[in-house]
């Protein structure tokens, strides 16, 4: 894998997960564009200081990076942004959306405030940094745009109703930019978890649940030496780079563990004719419905017309 000649922005890149793209991306060739505002991990503050740590810590190691500290929650911060990787390095070929923040709490309790913050960030902060990157990449005719999503987003997890619906949005960018995009320009998905940063911690401090693990011995060491950032990066470089030639895939680093993740319909029950059916059809045929033995994976809405088409054929089919 080989990134000489190719530019990175990594947003976010002075935390745990930036860190650790920014050194694997710079030690195969790539230069960074290292963009950390420098805040808390609820989004609050500013600081040169991660963004200039990483830049420092590449150069030594023989890269090239310049940081950047403007925020990724505006539009001219995006504009801004992309603009230091063009008078940096004259292009820009990936975008790595990782910036973040937490306002955590349960549902009922979670402020306007801390709503928007999260949305801030996540959700606005994908816009407006890939939106400029994305005409670079247009024009140029190649890029690569990687999304943070999370288990919270796709799976749900506590006191994170605004987190995990940002992270579920950006599933939805993604899947409409790789509709829209023009031939090697690229956009992905990755559902990292890895301890450290603003937004971690050590492995298990704060997760009781995990408490089995610390006793568990070898077993144990393995899972919580998995959750350590290096192991996320090898994933984003590949969909960062010339060899991942497809979009709209979404990928999982947990503990150590690479999976795949997509999203299914069943094939579900079919009625035909005009006549809709009533609720106590679709309670009788509720197995049918829910029936996860076969399922399509569609990747638009126009794909998933597909699969009613192709049950309507099976059903002609079946009654010749």
């Amino acid at each position: 894998m080989d990134f000489t000649g190719r530019v990175a922005i990594v947003t976010g890149a002075g935390g745990a997960l930036g860190r650790a793209y920014c050194k694997l991306l710079a030690s195969l060739g790539c230069a960074i564009v290292a963009n950390d505002l420098g805040g808390s991990t609820t989004g609050e503050g500013t600081s040169h200081g991660y963004a200039d740590a990483i830049v420092e810590e590449v150069k030594a190691a023989g890269g090239r990076a310049v940081a950047n500290y403007d925020t990724v929650a505006t539009p001219e911060g995006g504009e801004a942004i992309v603009k230091a990787a063009l008078d940096a390095f004259g292009r820009v070929d990936i975008v790595i959306n990782n910036a973040g923040n937490q306002r955590n709490g349960c549902f009922e309790d979670l402020t306007e405030a801390d709503i928007d913050a999260v949305f801030a960030v996540h959700v606005k902060g994908a816009f407006f940094v890939t939106q400029p990157a994305y005409r670079e990449m247009v024009r140029q005719g190649y890029g690569r745009i990687v999304m943070t999503s999370s288990q919270s987003g796709i799976f749900g997890n506590p006191i994170r109703g605004n987190y995990g619906s940002a992270k579920t949005a950006l599933i939805g960018l993604m899947n409409v930019i790789a509709q829209e995009a023009p031939a090697n320009v690229l956009v992905n998905a990755i559902f990292p978890n890895a301890a450290g940063g603003r937004l971690g911690g050590k492995p298990g401090d704060d997760r009781p649940d995990l408490d089995f693990l610390k006793a568990a011995g070898e077993r144990s060491r393995h899972y919580l030496e998995g959750m350590d950032p290096s192991f996320v990066a090898p994933m984003v470089a590949y969909l960062a780079s010339e060899l991942c030639t497809t979009s709209q895939n979404m990928y999982s680093v947990l503990g150590g563990k690479y999976s795949r993740l997509f999203v299914g319909v069943t094939r579900g029950w079919y009625v035909p004719g005009s006549e809709a059916p009533s609720p106590d059809d679709i309670v009788a045929h509720l197995a049918e419905i829910d029936d996860r033995g076969a399922y399509d994976i569609p990747l638009s809405g126009l794909d998933e017309m597909d699969t009613t088409i192709t049950a309507v054929k099976r059903l002609a089919t079946a009654a010749e």
